[in-house]
Protein backbone atom coordinates (compact mmCIF):
# COMPACT_ATOMS: atom_id res chain seq x y z
CA UNK A 1 0.00 0.00 0.00
CA UNK A 2 1.46 3.84 -0.83
CA UNK A 3 1.08 5.83 1.66
CA UNK A 4 -0.11 9.74 1.06
CA UNK A 5 0.23 12.42 3.03
CA UNK A 6 -2.76 14.92 3.11
CA UNK A 7 -2.22 18.79 4.40
CA UNK A 8 -5.91 19.57 5.68
CA UNK A 9 -7.74 21.96 8.05
CA UNK A 10 -8.85 24.01 5.20
CA UNK A 11 -11.82 23.95 6.37
CA UNK A 12 -11.60 21.32 9.07
CA UNK A 13 -15.24 20.45 7.97
CA UNK A 14 -13.86 18.79 4.76
CA UNK A 15 -10.48 16.90 6.24
CA UNK A 16 -13.15 14.75 7.80
CA UNK A 17 -14.79 13.57 4.66
CA UNK A 18 -11.57 13.14 3.52
CA UNK A 19 -10.33 10.91 6.01
CA UNK A 20 -13.46 8.79 6.63
CA UNK A 21 -13.92 8.26 3.32
CA UNK A 22 -10.80 7.36 1.86
CA UNK A 23 -10.29 4.49 5.20
CA UNK A 24 -14.36 3.41 4.33
CA UNK A 25 -13.11 2.87 0.52
CA UNK A 26 -9.91 1.10 0.72
CA UNK A 27 -11.48 -1.08 3.16
CA UNK A 28 -14.50 -1.86 0.78
CA UNK A 29 -12.01 -2.52 -1.82
CA UNK A 30 -9.42 -4.41 0.09
CA UNK A 31 -11.54 -6.14 3.04
CA UNK A 32 -10.97 -7.48 6.03
CA UNK A 33 -9.23 -4.71 8.77
CA UNK A 34 -7.84 -3.12 5.66
CA UNK A 35 -7.27 0.86 5.99
CA UNK A 36 -5.34 3.53 4.42
CA UNK A 37 -1.53 4.52 5.14
CA UNK A 38 -2.16 8.15 5.80
CA UNK A 39 -0.65 11.29 7.25
CA UNK A 40 -2.42 14.22 7.86
CA UNK A 41 -1.18 17.82 8.59
CA UNK A 42 -3.78 19.64 9.45
CA UNK A 43 -3.05 23.63 9.69
CA UNK A 44 -4.84 26.44 11.28
CA UNK A 45 -7.05 27.49 8.48
CA UNK A 46 -7.48 31.02 10.34
CA UNK A 47 -4.18 31.50 9.76
CA UNK A 48 -4.31 31.32 6.37
CA UNK A 49 -7.57 33.05 5.33
CA UNK A 50 -5.90 36.05 6.64
CA UNK A 51 -3.79 36.02 4.42
CA UNK A 52 -6.18 35.24 1.36
CA UNK A 53 -7.68 38.33 2.41
CA UNK A 54 -4.44 39.96 2.39
CA UNK A 55 -3.59 38.58 -1.20
CA UNK A 56 -0.33 37.12 0.47
CA UNK A 57 -0.41 34.13 -2.06
CA UNK A 58 3.74 33.70 -1.44
CA UNK A 59 3.32 33.07 2.21
CA UNK A 60 0.55 30.64 1.44
CA UNK A 61 2.81 29.40 -0.89
CA UNK A 62 6.22 28.59 1.10
CA UNK A 63 3.70 27.22 4.17
CA UNK A 64 2.47 24.79 1.92
CA UNK A 65 5.72 23.85 0.43
CA UNK A 66 7.04 23.03 3.36
CA UNK A 67 4.34 21.03 4.50
CA UNK A 68 4.61 18.94 1.66
CA UNK A 69 8.09 18.71 1.65
CA UNK A 70 8.00 17.50 5.26
CA UNK A 71 5.34 14.71 4.07
CA UNK A 72 7.48 14.02 1.15
CA UNK A 73 11.12 13.59 2.46
CA UNK A 74 10.19 13.44 6.17
CA UNK A 75 7.37 10.95 6.70
CA UNK A 76 7.92 9.04 3.27
CA UNK A 77 4.59 9.66 1.56
CA UNK A 78 4.30 8.71 -1.59
CA UNK A 79 2.06 11.25 -2.94
CA UNK A 80 0.27 14.30 -1.33
CA UNK A 81 -2.33 15.67 -1.99
CA UNK A 82 -4.11 19.45 -0.52
CA UNK A 83 -7.11 18.77 0.63
CA UNK A 84 -9.16 21.87 -0.57
CA UNK A 85 -9.75 23.42 -4.09
CA UNK A 86 -8.47 27.42 -3.10
CA UNK A 87 -4.81 26.51 -2.58
CA UNK A 88 -4.06 24.69 -5.88
CA UNK A 89 -3.47 28.57 -6.62
CA UNK A 90 0.02 28.17 -5.28
CA UNK A 91 0.11 24.51 -6.45
CA UNK A 92 3.60 25.31 -8.37
CA UNK A 93 4.98 26.16 -5.31
CA UNK A 94 4.28 22.05 -4.18
CA UNK A 95 5.42 20.77 -7.22
CA UNK A 96 8.54 23.52 -8.68
CA UNK A 97 11.23 20.76 -8.66
CA UNK A 98 14.56 21.17 -5.98
CA UNK A 99 17.71 20.26 -4.97
CA UNK A 100 17.74 18.28 -1.76
CA UNK A 101 20.62 17.59 0.52
CA UNK A 102 20.77 14.65 2.61
CA UNK A 103 21.30 14.64 6.62
CA UNK A 104 24.54 11.75 5.23
CA UNK A 105 25.98 14.50 3.78
CA UNK A 106 25.71 12.44 0.73
CA UNK A 107 25.34 14.62 -2.70
CA UNK A 108 22.24 17.08 -3.56
CA UNK A 109 19.69 15.29 -5.41
CA UNK A 110 17.12 16.55 -7.54
CA UNK A 111 13.64 16.28 -5.87
CA UNK A 112 9.88 16.24 -7.37
CA UNK A 113 6.50 16.43 -4.69
CA UNK A 114 4.23 13.87 -6.43
CA UNK A 115 0.91 16.34 -6.08
CA UNK A 116 -2.77 14.73 -6.49
CA UNK A 117 -3.77 18.09 -8.43
CA UNK A 118 -7.63 17.90 -7.61
CA UNK A 119 -8.48 19.93 -10.92
CA UNK A 120 -6.82 16.60 -12.63
CA UNK A 121 -9.06 14.89 -10.71
CA UNK A 122 -12.25 16.42 -11.47
CA UNK A 123 -11.53 16.77 -15.14
CA UNK A 124 -10.94 12.67 -15.32
CA UNK A 125 -14.41 12.60 -13.44
CA UNK A 126 -16.03 14.86 -15.92
CA UNK A 127 -14.59 12.83 -19.19
CA UNK A 128 -15.90 9.75 -17.50
CA UNK A 129 -19.48 10.74 -17.20
CA UNK A 130 -19.05 12.44 -21.19
CA UNK A 131 -18.95 15.88 -19.64
CA UNK A 132 -17.44 18.72 -21.81
CA UNK A 133 -19.08 21.95 -20.79
CA UNK A 134 -18.40 22.50 -17.46
CA UNK A 135 -18.65 26.04 -14.92
CA UNK A 136 -16.91 25.92 -12.12
CA UNK A 137 -18.66 26.98 -8.43
CA UNK A 138 -16.49 27.76 -5.32
CA UNK A 139 -14.94 30.68 -3.23
CA UNK A 140 -14.56 33.71 -4.90
CA UNK A 141 -10.47 33.35 -5.29
CA UNK A 142 -11.51 29.59 -6.93
CA UNK A 143 -13.95 31.67 -9.21
CA UNK A 144 -12.12 35.02 -10.00
CA UNK A 145 -9.16 33.56 -10.93
CA UNK A 146 -7.81 31.26 -13.08
CA UNK A 147 -5.64 29.03 -12.24
CA UNK A 148 -8.62 26.12 -11.98
CA UNK A 149 -9.97 27.34 -14.84
CA UNK A 150 -6.54 26.89 -17.01
CA UNK A 151 -6.21 23.35 -16.00
CA UNK A 152 -9.10 22.27 -16.53
CA UNK A 153 -8.69 23.66 -19.88
CA UNK A 154 -5.25 21.94 -20.20
CA UNK A 155 -7.06 19.03 -19.30
CA UNK A 156 -9.18 19.71 -22.39
CA UNK A 157 -12.91 20.35 -20.80
CA UNK A 158 -14.55 23.88 -22.19
CA UNK A 159 -14.87 26.16 -18.89
CA UNK A 160 -18.03 28.17 -18.94
CA UNK A 161 -18.19 31.63 -16.65
CA UNK A 162 -21.56 33.64 -17.15
CA UNK A 163 -21.85 33.93 -13.49
CA UNK A 164 -22.64 37.60 -11.96
CA UNK A 165 -20.05 39.22 -9.16
CA UNK A 166 -23.42 39.53 -6.86
CA UNK A 167 -23.73 35.58 -7.25
CA UNK A 168 -19.92 34.52 -6.63
CA UNK A 169 -19.94 36.96 -3.57
CA UNK A 170 -23.00 34.73 -2.47
CA UNK A 171 -21.24 31.28 -3.19
CA UNK A 172 -18.52 32.74 -0.83
CA UNK A 173 -20.72 33.76 1.66
CA UNK A 174 -22.50 30.32 2.18
CA UNK A 175 -18.78 28.58 1.79
CA UNK A 176 -17.18 30.40 5.02
CA UNK A 177 -20.39 32.08 6.78
CA UNK A 178 -22.36 28.49 6.77
CA UNK A 179 -20.24 25.27 5.74
CA UNK A 180 -16.69 25.89 6.94
CA UNK A 181 -18.45 26.04 10.56
CA UNK A 182 -20.73 23.03 10.16
CA UNK A 183 -24.04 24.89 9.15
CA UNK A 184 -25.92 23.24 6.16
CA UNK A 185 -29.52 25.63 5.65
CA UNK A 186 -31.83 24.29 2.80
CA UNK A 187 -32.03 27.78 1.49
CA UNK A 188 -28.65 27.89 0.85
CA UNK A 189 -28.95 25.27 -1.12
CA UNK A 190 -31.64 26.60 -3.31
CA UNK A 191 -29.91 29.81 -3.87
CA UNK A 192 -26.70 27.29 -5.10
CA UNK A 193 -29.40 25.84 -7.17
CA UNK A 194 -30.72 29.02 -8.82
CA UNK A 195 -27.37 30.42 -9.01
CA UNK A 196 -26.69 27.34 -11.71
CA UNK A 197 -30.28 27.73 -13.40
CA UNK A 198 -29.46 31.74 -14.28
CA UNK A 199 -25.75 30.39 -14.89
CA UNK A 200 -26.72 28.22 -17.62
CA UNK A 201 -30.00 30.29 -18.87
CA UNK A 202 -27.46 32.83 -19.47
CA UNK A 203 -24.99 30.47 -21.75
CA UNK A 204 -28.19 29.52 -23.62
CA UNK A 205 -29.57 32.65 -24.15
CA UNK A 206 -25.93 34.07 -25.69
CA UNK A 207 -25.89 31.14 -27.98
CA UNK A 208 -24.14 28.33 -26.22
CA UNK A 209 -25.25 24.91 -25.94
CA UNK A 210 -25.91 24.71 -22.11
CA UNK A 211 -23.96 24.16 -19.27
CA UNK A 212 -23.00 20.02 -19.33
CA UNK A 213 -21.81 19.69 -15.45
CA UNK A 214 -21.14 22.17 -12.70
CA UNK A 215 -18.38 21.56 -10.65
CA UNK A 216 -18.92 22.11 -7.05
CA UNK A 217 -15.03 23.52 -7.05
CA UNK A 218 -15.18 23.85 -2.96
CA UNK A 219 -14.52 20.82 -0.63
CA UNK A 220 -17.56 22.12 1.55
CA UNK A 221 -19.86 22.42 -1.16
CA UNK A 222 -20.69 18.93 -1.49
CA UNK A 223 -22.55 19.28 2.35
CA UNK A 224 -25.53 21.08 0.09
CA UNK A 225 -25.98 18.11 -1.66
CA UNK A 226 -25.57 15.09 0.75
CA UNK A 227 -28.77 13.51 -0.29
CA UNK A 228 -27.98 13.67 -3.90
CA UNK A 229 -28.54 12.93 -6.92
CA UNK A 230 -26.81 15.39 -8.42
CA UNK A 231 -28.80 15.41 -11.72
CA UNK A 232 -30.81 18.05 -12.24
CA UNK A 233 -33.34 18.95 -15.41
CA UNK A 234 -33.78 22.42 -17.01
CA UNK A 235 -37.38 22.24 -18.42
CA UNK A 236 -36.97 25.66 -19.80
CA UNK A 237 -34.29 24.53 -21.97
CA UNK A 238 -35.21 20.79 -21.96
CA UNK A 239 -31.71 20.68 -20.85
CA UNK A 240 -29.89 18.54 -18.06
CA UNK A 241 -26.78 19.05 -16.39
CA UNK A 242 -25.04 17.44 -13.61
CA UNK A 243 -23.17 18.67 -10.59
CA UNK A 244 -19.42 16.73 -10.26
CA UNK A 245 -18.62 16.81 -6.81
CA UNK A 246 -14.92 17.62 -6.43
CA UNK A 247 -14.18 16.14 -3.15
CA UNK A 248 -15.16 12.42 -4.26
CA UNK A 249 -13.41 12.97 -7.45
CA UNK A 250 -10.55 13.91 -5.61
CA UNK A 251 -11.38 11.10 -2.64
CA UNK A 252 -11.51 8.70 -5.73
CA UNK A 253 -8.28 8.76 -7.22
CA UNK A 254 -6.25 9.12 -3.94
CA UNK A 255 -7.95 5.38 -2.94
CA UNK A 256 -6.77 4.41 -6.27
CA UNK A 257 -3.42 5.71 -6.35
CA UNK A 258 -2.74 4.12 -2.68
CA UNK A 259 -3.69 0.96 -3.81
CA UNK A 260 -2.00 1.05 -6.66
CA UNK A 261 0.25 -1.78 -5.92
CA UNK A 262 -2.04 -3.66 -3.22
CA UNK A 263 -4.99 -5.14 -5.80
Amino acid sequence: MRRIGIIGGMSYESILHYYGRINRQVNERVGGLASADLVLRSVNFEEYHELMEKGDWVTIGRLLRAAARSLFLENQCNYVAIATNTMHKVAEYITEPYMWMQHTGARAIRVEIPLVHIGDCIAEKCKKEGIQRVALIGTRFTMTDGFMKKRLRDNGLEVIDTFKKSEIDEIDRIIFDELCHGIVKPESETRLLNIAVNADDRDMDNGGTGIDGFILGCTELEMLFSGGPYYFIKPRHKHHYKFINSTQAHIDKIVELCLEDTE
